[in-house]
């Protein structure tokens, strides 16, 4: 991997400050050692086999996703054809999963094991009651393995990764290298979410010229055990996870989840603008763009200012009842057609 600038990290935020910091942020930023005291962390910090005790002692017996590359890389992708992946998918108890990395963890040559996105409330109940961030109304999701590497991608969601055990490192690039990072396909997604084709380890700048201009833009989280990173919507990341055994909790959360439960997902709304907009012949496009930039980006001010606010429909505000029935209503029509 080239080098790249670190992202801003910062000493001086507590457990009772995270939440504030937070939301004041609007690039990725670590917190160093926010939650160093947590009682994972503190057995982490220990050695790997007092946090894999520690996680045990929290399980419930709960199968969890579990991804597992009996031979390779580590790298959780596509396979050559990109018509399947790189690894298996199965559900087994987080316990069997610990034992498992507990006896592999110092192999040179082990398989590559990953519980990914685990629900910390549906598995390790009593993990999430002594593991808490106060301020931050979100459930906790554990991610448990040996040395992977996740693809980049982007959540539709703010993101804060708390290291618990290990280290790994993020290479982040802003929502704005989206043209510089070639897509994958919609349909057929690594993990539910859009993952670029871009090799960080090997890049092929024949295949994808145009990633060289995106590496101008990354920047690297470099996490130890208590630290929290911060990734805000949207931002891409790629997760390097080392050593034998690792853990982290991360917490996503959107704060337009009423608009969006009401009016749908903006990923459904760009799905239906490709199959109705993108081949339209171009003349059409460009005044569909322009009809876009002014009602739903609103590049020249808000719209419908010349109309009384109560004639002003679907271009002024709405209620949630409102959002609701006209995205009925259009599923309706949808449906009809």
């Amino acid at each position: 991997m080239p080098p790249f600038p670190a992202v801003e990290s910062r000493d001086d935020v507590t457990l009772a400050t995270l939440s504030l910091a937070v939301a004041k942020a609007k690039t990725p930023v670590i917190f160093k050692g926010v939650v160093r005291d947590w009682p994972s962390v503190r057995a982490a910090l220990k050695s790997p086999d007092a946090l894999i005790d520690y996680l045990k002692s929290c399980d419930n017996g709960t199968p969890a996703a579990t991804f597992r590359q009996p031979t390779g890389d580590g790298r959780f992708f596509y396979n050559s054809t990109i018509d399947g992946f790189t690894f298996q998918r199965g559900n087994l108890p987080v316990s069997v999963t610990l034992e498992r990395l507990r006896k592999i963890q110092n192999e040179p040559d082990a398989e590559h094991i990953y519980i990914q996105s685990a629900p910390v409330r549906d598995h390790l109940p009593r993990m999430k009651a002594e593991n808490q961030l106060p301020g931050v109304e979100a459930e906790p999701r554990i991610w448990i393995g040996n040395t992977s590497i996740t693809q980049i991608h982007f959540d539709l969601s703010e993101n804060l990764v708390c290291m618990i055990g290990g280290k790994k490192r993020f290479i982040l690039f802003p929502p704005d290298q989206l043209p510089n990072l070639y897509m994958g396909p919609f349909e057929r997604t690594v993990s539910n979410v859009p993952t670029s084709m871009a090799s960080l380890e090997s890049p092929d700048f024949a295949t994808h010229p145009r990633f060289a201009e995106a590496l101008k833009s990354a920047t690297v989280a470099d996490l130890e055990p208590g630290d929290v990173l911060y990734i805000p919507y949207m931002w891409w990341h790629h997760v390097v996870s080392s050593g034998g055994f690792n853990v982290q909790m991360n917490y996503w959360w959107n704060p337009a989840l009423d608009i969006q439960a009401a009016g749908g997902q903006p990923m459904q709304a760009l799905v239906l603008a490709m199959l109705a907009v993108r081949d339209l012949p171009e003349d059409q496009r460009d005044a569909w763009k322009g009809m876009f930039d002014h009602f739903v980006f609103q590049k020249n001010g808000p719209p419908a200012e010349h109309l009384p606010p109560d004639r002003r429909g679907l271009m002024g505000d709405m209620t949630f009842e409102q959002r609701l029935g006209l995205r009925r209503h259009l599923g309706k029509n949808l449906a009809e057609d």
